[in-house]
Order: C-alpha cells, then structure tokens, then sequence
C-alpha cells in the first residue's frame, strides 16, 4: 500500500472492516464510549506495552473500520467519488494508528491534516501515472 510505503512501513500489515452503521455506532460506542456510529475507526497495535512479534514477521501495525454508509454520505456530501472517500478514510486511520492525532487541536491537528494532503497527494499522482 502506498501510504505505508510513504510513511516507511512498506513491509508492515494492516487489517481493515468495511462495514454498516450498526456495527461502527456497536463498536464506537464498546471502545471509545460514544453511542452513535462514525465514518472510521482505528485500532493500534503499536500502543501499550510494546509488540511481541515473530523474528521474521512483518510489524503488524493494528486494524481500521470504515462505515460504508457514512463514506457514501460523505462522497456525496463532499462532491467526489466513494473511491476517493474511501481512500481518504482510510489514510485518516492509518495515520491515527501511527501516532496523529487531529482531535487534540492546535499543532497536531495541523501535523496530522499536512500528512494526510501529503499522502493523498502522493498516492492520486501514482495513480495518474499507470
């Protein structure tokens, strides 16, 4: 995946839910406490007390979910394809796993949106270029 090339975890695995409103509003509501469904959710696993990995096993960086229904809603909203939602979606958890965090303000909000452009931006010219 490009953006975990971009960000150098090229050989790393990540799990990622596409899934309906009932089980994101189930799942935001069990892990962050929040009883209405959202557009993506993250789940690190390079959080805690470390990662106990197989020598020669790829870094297993955590899992994303994405609501199908909030994406669609969102693309329409925002006047692009579902692709484009989904992609965005998707590089916003990849970055929360790997340590940003936009819901904090100020300076890491702003960290974390210049990534995320940067990202994007890289990933849409590769994929002009095939």
């Amino acid at each position: 995946m490009k953006a975990l090339s971009h960000l150098g975890c090229a050989d790393a695995e990540l799990s990622i839910l596409v899934t309906g409103d009932t089980k994101m509003r189930r799942l935001n509501r069990q892990w962050r406490g929040i009883d209405k469904t959202t557009d993506v959710l993250s789940f690190s696993m390079l959080e805690g007390d470390g990662i106990a990995s197989a020598k020669d096993a790829p870094l297993v960086l955590g899992d994303i979910v994405i609501s199908a229904p909030r994406a669609l809603a969102q693309a329409v909203e925002a006047g692009h394809s579902l692709e484009e939602e989904m992609l965005f979606l998707l590089v916003h958890g990849i970055l929360h796993i790997m340590g940003y965090d936009h819901e904090s303000g100020g300076i890491e909000k702003q960290r974390m949106e210049g990534k995320q452009k940067e990202l994007l931006r890289s990933i849409m010219e590769k994929k002009k270029q095939r």
